[in-house]
């Protein structure tokens, strides 16, 4: 009793010190936006969510929630039952992964709750897996929420939150929850049912986003929760880097060495710490034409925008078309113009992510410089200098790798490492890039993971090529050692079909296996494991080329910025079948999720696995400087060992790697918020001058309505 008395009291310090403004939601125990032990339906919004840690006695939860979609809210979680069994000294008590989702079917109309369903504790063991449906009723700063779940959930439920205050939110809940149905290794967690069916306690809120909750559930314990808040729009930890802006020229056309004019604007653009090389100036008859390659930036947009806020500034007022072509390794890919009116919205820091056409952007011809065929010009700046920027870049980067639930001897472990990287472009469509990968600290065991060991080993270390074929058709080609895994190449195509969010590809991956234990060696037999460890014997077989391939089919959602992609084909350990990627876009920062099934399934599971797809770049966390240094880690939701089976070797740059962000549908979607979010920036203005709704249902989204809304809302903002 005295240790339980002590948590509360410096819980209750802590959160009082921290008692500023912050979201008017709170998550539940399991990370669902929520009241105590059940979903309301209310959403976080879009791109929104929380990461964090609940304690509610016999349970313990660490979960990351997002709304994924402004109608759809998912949860992953890892379950710790604080009265099972000991499993082993590392690894503690019996824990299991849990992924839910919600849907919001319709928003809150008069007297119309908002209301909600989904599903609970989808992957794992599944040991509380249940349905619901929801209605939730907010008046001013109350909520009022009545739902039925199934299974454990044990039927109808409700309850209240109200914010009094900004920082302080009151929650309380009748829980029909039967405790005894939670059955773990043939225990019951919590053998007696519940003595109260009630809930109560208060959510104190900061304006940086750490929450923290103390509740007092079932008459029996007092729990405790910490949440961090998120925005996968906005850096988690603030920073700005203001666009560069030139003193602007006042000139007309008539008035301007056109000339130097040019010859100024491809310098700025091309400076060393600008972000672009190959920088090329065209110009001629009240025409402009600008053409880059981005190295700086981990947002394809975020070049282009500052490339055309520059390039704004430097032309002449009456120039009728300003045209500018994003280039990949000296590879024109999308073409964006601008007439007279866009570029002085620019000059004046007025434009509004509205104010630039769906069609601004589109596929660069196949031309040097992704100019028109029919298009003259008089004058031609660079690429001089410029053309150097970036050719040969070195640098030592940390890399953190950790493991979550992979075996039982360890809930969880990690590697430390320091990566040396060596990077060469082109402007001819090669590219070459080595990364070294040295150990500092290690204590990942895991028998079928052996490359995850103390020694230094290349990591990746590829040629790449790329060429285009016409303005919708590209090959790429790699060659090299893959991954830590595997040596040999990787092969696409691919045919974006015209006026169309679809495109059609191909893939061909030929490899030879790399021995664990050497730098950059192959083996000389096929690796297999005896007795829970992985050797190379010659009973196993010579180690031979290996092939897989795919046909791939790709679609782009241009409403929510989201990509699917479908391959089906024979995967790099001859199974056959299919794998679906479904990613969601926030500019440079992507969440996703994959589905493999192939003829080899997951013991006691109808496929072979399922697991999240991140992309984070540096300005994730930080804005306040550009890099294109990013994060990428795709990891299973399954709580089992890796099956061989559903694999593809991986791939330094894949073609949505080095073209997808300039699909000129996707660019057209990410230009004009990112335009004005400068132009603010340069203002010193962060209120948008357009809104986009956050949230809204199913039925809202199948009708219209929520265009209607988001326009609405807009009329009134302005």
């Amino acid at each position: 009793m005295k240790t339980k008395r002590c948590k509360f009291y410096f819980f209750a310090l802590i959160f009082l010190l921290m008692a500023i403004p912050s979201y008017a939601l709170s998550p539940s125990n399991s990370g669902l936006v929520g009241l105590w032990e059940y979903p309301s339906a209310e959403m976080p919004g879009d791109g929104m969510g929380w990461i964090s840690f609940s304690d509610f006695y016999p349970y313990r939860s660490g979960s990351a929630s997002l709304g994924l979609f402004p109608w759809l809210e998912m949860n992953i979680r890892l379950n710790e039952f604080a009265t099972a069994n000991i499993i082993s000294p590392g690894y503690g008590r019996y824990k299991d992964k849990a992924m839910d989702l919600k849907f919001l079917l319709a928003e809150q109309k008069g007297l119309r709750p908002a209301l909600a369903f989904g599903s609970l504790d989808m992957m794992g063991t599944e040991i509380r897996k249940a349905y619901f449906a929801a209605g939730t009723w907010k008046y001013a700063d109350v909520a009022l929420t009545l739902g039925y779940a199934t299974d454990t959930y044990n039927g109808f439920y409700g309850g209240i939150s109200w914010e009094p205050q900004k920082w302080l939110e009151f929650k309380a809940e009748y829980s029909p929850l039967d405790y005894t149905k939670d059955w773990v290794g043939g225990k019951k967690l919590h053998p007696k049912p519940a003595k109260d069916k009630y809930n109560f306690g208060i959510v104190l809120k900061s304006e940086w986003g750490l929450n923290g909750s103390l509740s007092y559930q079932r008459g029996e314990e007092f729990c405790f929760g910490l949440s961090y808040a998120f925005d996968l729009t906005k850096p988690v930890f603030g920073g700005k880097n203001k666009a560069k802006i030139e003193e602007t020229l006042f000139s007309d056309w008539d008035e301007t060495d056109i000339e130097k004019t040019a010859s100024e604007l491809q310098i700025e653009l091309g400076k060393k710490g600008f972000g672009l090389r190959n920088t090329v100036v065209l110009a001629g008859d009240k025409k402009v034409h600008v053409a880059f390659e981005n190295i700086g930036y981990s947002s394809q947009a975020e070049a282009t925008a500052r490339a055309i806020i520059l390039t704004a500034h430097k032309i002449p007022w009456d120039t009728e078309v300003c045209s500018f072509s994003t280039m990949v390794r000296g590879n024109p890919v999308s073409r964006i113009e601008m007439n007279t009116e866009k570029m002085a919205l620019i000059r004046l820091h007025a434009l509004n992510a509205y104010d630039l056409n769906n069609d601004s952007a589109r596929w660069a011809p196949k031309t040097k410089y992704g100019t028109l065929l029919d298009e003259e010009w008089q004058v031609m700046a660079g690429p001089g200098e410029s053309i150097r920027n970036g050719t040969a870049d070195i640098r030592i980067a940390l890399a953190y790798e950790p493991r979550i639930d992979r075996t039982l001897q360890n809930d969880y472990m990690g590697r430390l490492d320091i990566d040396y990287i060596g990077h060469l472009r082109s402007s001819q469509g090669w590219e070459a890039y080595l990364k070294v990968r040295q150990p500092i600290e290690n204590d990942i065991d895991i028998w079928w993971q052996p490359e995850i060991s103390d020694k230094t080993r290349i990591w990746q270390g590829v040629l790449s090529y790329i060429h285009k074929l016409n303005d919708r058709t590209w090959a790429l080609g790699e060659v090299g050692w893959l991954d830590e895994n595997y040596f040999g190449g990787n092969f696409w195509g691919r045919y974006f079909l015209k006026e169309s969010p679809f495109w059609i590809g191909a893939r061909v991956s030929v490899v030879k296996e790399r021995d664990f234990d050497s730098f950059a060696g192959l083996s000389d037999y096929k690796r297999e494991y005896y007795n829970g460890k992985a050797y190379y014997l010659p009973i196993n077989g010579e180690n031979d080329w290996r092939s897989g391939y795919w046909a791939e089919l790709g679609y782009h959602d241009s409403t929510y910025n989201a990509d699917i992609i479908a391959r089906y084909g024979k995967f790099i350990d001859s199974d056959k079948g299919y794998r679906v990627d479904a990613i969601r876009n926030w500019n440079d920062a992507s969440v996703g999720f994959y589905f493999t099934n192939t003829d080899r399934k997951t013991q006691n599971k109808s496929y072979t696995d399922a697991g999240m797809i991140l992309h984070l770049p540096l300005s994730f966390w930080y804005a306040g400087h550009p890099s294109n240094t990013y994060w990428d880690q795709e990891f299973t939701l399954l709580s089992t060992f890796r099956l061989i089976a559903g694999a593809m070797p991986g791939a330094w740059m894949t073609p949505e790697k080095l073209i997808g962000e300039l699909n000129p549908r996707r660019l057209n979607q990410e230009l004009g918020p990112l335009l004005e979010r400068l132009m603010r920036d340069i203002r010193e203005d962060q209120q948008p001058q357009v809104e986009k709704k956050k949230v809204y249902g199913i039925l809202e989204y199948l009708s219209g309505q929520w265009r209607v809304d988001e326009a609405m809302q807009g009329e009134e903002g302005l």
